[in-house]
């Protein structure tokens, strides 16, 4: 079991999951540090099932399709939450709370996949995000780790 207050939950992109299978060595090896203390720390890692909506699409080749859907549903790993009808209410909520007015004057809103993950994470308890996406808008008290060599020691820190 997870104690949230010495040890929150860490939310997982589905970028990093494309890095870790598809991408350069440096980042997969830094990933695969992760995924080590993960596996000892069971219940840390969390992410969404629109993961799966988003990586296996884009795999190279069926045996990447293999790998992200070992790793993301059958490793144990990584907490897998539904997207609920709940999850979706909530994700209108937010998208229209963390939206914002663009210089022409328009109302820009979140996009729906990086809100459906932020609203997952928030009601997974998680303080952190895992993501290489520069434009995804982190809800208030979150910290975002890259998969940069300085952000994922960072991360593995906060795994301790």
């Amino acid at each position: 079991m997870i104690d949230s207050v010495d040890r929150p939950a860490v939310y997982f992109d589905a970028n990093p999951f494309i890095y870790y299978i598809e991408g350069e060595d440096h980042v997969a090896e830094a990933m695969d540090a992760v995924f080590r203390r993960l596996r000892e720390r069971p219940g840390l890692g969390v992410t969404s099932e629109l993961t799966l909506a988003e990586v296996l699409p884009k795999a190279r080749t069926p045996d990447h399709r293999r790998q992200f859907v070992n790793l993301i549903v059958w490793s144990g790993l990584i907490r897998l939450l539904p997207v609920t009808r709940g999850i979706l209410v909530e994700t209108a909520d937010y998208r229209r709370a963390a939206s914002w007015t663009r210089d022409d004057g328009k109302l820009a809103m979140p996009k729906l996949p990086d809100a459906i993950h932020a609203v997952s994470a928030i009601r997974a308890k998680c303080r952190s995000i895992v993501t290489n996406d520069t434009r995804f808008r982190l809800p208030a008290g979150f910290r975002q780790f890259t998969t940069s060599a300085n952000d994922i020691e960072d991360l593995l820190r906060t795994l301790a």
